[in-house]
């Protein structure tokens, strides 16, 4: 397969004292106050929290987007005075701080806001913006139908095999340079069903498949643009700078050049923005205009959050090969504080006896750094 292709408890003391009936009254006081509280079950499906601490877009969030809940440690303490008639002091409790839900949206808008203002992705000239990518896909066979996603899928597969690998992009400060890129070795790892040797026997044949890490190319330009600017250029730096900054500009123009169907938009107009965000490229403006974008969609589901990165699902409906209703499911893991995109899945169809649902049919890792020199 070319690798291009294929990301304290702490009781309070009584100190001094002889245990006269007010210690004890006072003991009994702050057993009371350090007792814990019940918490109240919430619902079993709950918007997820975010806890403070995210870098860069935080603090410039609008309200509804971030969420902190911040119980300070309880500082009470109650003592004992040695006098005749003792006295307990007891500080109040601190009021709990309101909670702010994350959702899609304003997950979306959180990044965007970050994207806006975030230079990582730009470098100086004579360096490189190194974009590394690995892969990992599930290859299906079917011995009348052949191999690869248009001749099988789970529905009619009966062998499969994983294909791993990296590859590197060198992105050049002038972005209509030359762009850079290089293939380190792939492997092939677990084979499902009993035709998957077959299978992989015959794609070795079909692709002159051997593994070696393939040689460095160059492509001026970099690559091509979903359509043509109106300017006539297929490149997809130039994509980037004619798009509409506008988030509502921009969903109405890629509706125009795509033909979405209405109820296909959230579907096509999102995960075409996920793509090109997946990039890793283009000007902070843009990217910014793009998660504003999607902060407008519905259809996205949040399915995860670690620390500044959420990841959010797409579900959408096809027909198998085999000719059933079925579903593809896109997933995208984004660092909210910077715009990156850190992974990207595709899982076509569901409930088969030969891979596991938890296995999808693509994923895409991505890291990003800046360097010096390229291959």
């Amino acid at each position: 397969m070319n690798v291009f292709e294929k990301v304290t408890h702490a009781r309070p003391e009584i100190e001094g004292i002889e245990e006269n009936i007010s210690a004890a009254r006072q003991r009994l006081l702050s057993e009371i106050h350090g007792a814990p509280q019940t918490v109240k079950a919430r619902a079993a499906r709950r918007p997820w929290i975010i806890a403070g601490g995210l870098v860069g877009a935080a603090a410039a969030v609008t309200a509804g987007v971030l969420v902190v809940n911040v119980l300070a440690p309880s500082t009470d303490r109650v003592e004992a005075v040695p006098t005749v008639e003792p006295q307990p002091s007891v500080e109040p409790s601190p009021t709990p701080q309101p909670t702010i839900e994350l959702t899609v949206s304003s997950a979306f808008g959180a990044t965007g806001t970050a994207a806006a203002s975030f230079s990582g992705l730009t470098v100086a000239p004579g360096q490189y913006l190194r974009i590394q990518v690995a892969t990992h896909d599930v290859v299906y066979y079917e011995p009348s139908r052949g191999w690869g996603e248009l001749a099988a899928d789970r529905s009619v597969a009966t062998g499969a095999w994983e294909m791993q690998g990296t590859y590197d992009t060198y992105v050049p400060a002038d972005q209509h340079g030359e762009w850079r890129y290089l293939g380190t070795s792939s492997a092939t790892g677990i084979q499902y069903g009993p035709d998957a040797q077959q299978g992989l026997d015959q794609y070795e044949v079909d692709t002159q498949w051997g593994g070696a890490p393939s040689e460095p190319t160059s492509l001026v330009g970099g690559p091509l643009a979903p359509w043509p600017t109106d300017g006539g250029s297929n490149l997809l730096v130039d994509f980037l700078e004619a798009m509409p900054k506008d988030p509502a500009q921009l969903i109405a123009w890629i509706d125009e050049h795509q033909d979405t169907p209405p109820e296909s938009k959230n579907a096509k107009v999102g995960w075409l923005l996920i793509d090109l965000l997946a990039r890793n490229v283009g000007s902070a403006e843009a990217r910014a205009a793009m998660y504003g974008a999607l902060s407008l969609l519905d259809g996205f589901e949040l399915v995860g959050v670690a620390g500044n990165v959420f990841t959010v699902a797409l579900v959408t409906p096809i027909d198998d090969l085999a000719g059933n209703p079925s579903t593809v499911r896109r997933t995208a893991a984004i660092d909210m504080s910077t715009g990156i995109v850190k992974e990207t899945t595709i899982t076509s169809g569901f409930g088969s006896a030969l891979v596991p649902d938890t296995v999808p049919d693509s994923r895409r890792t991505y890291s990003v750094s800046v360097v010096d020199t390229a291959p």
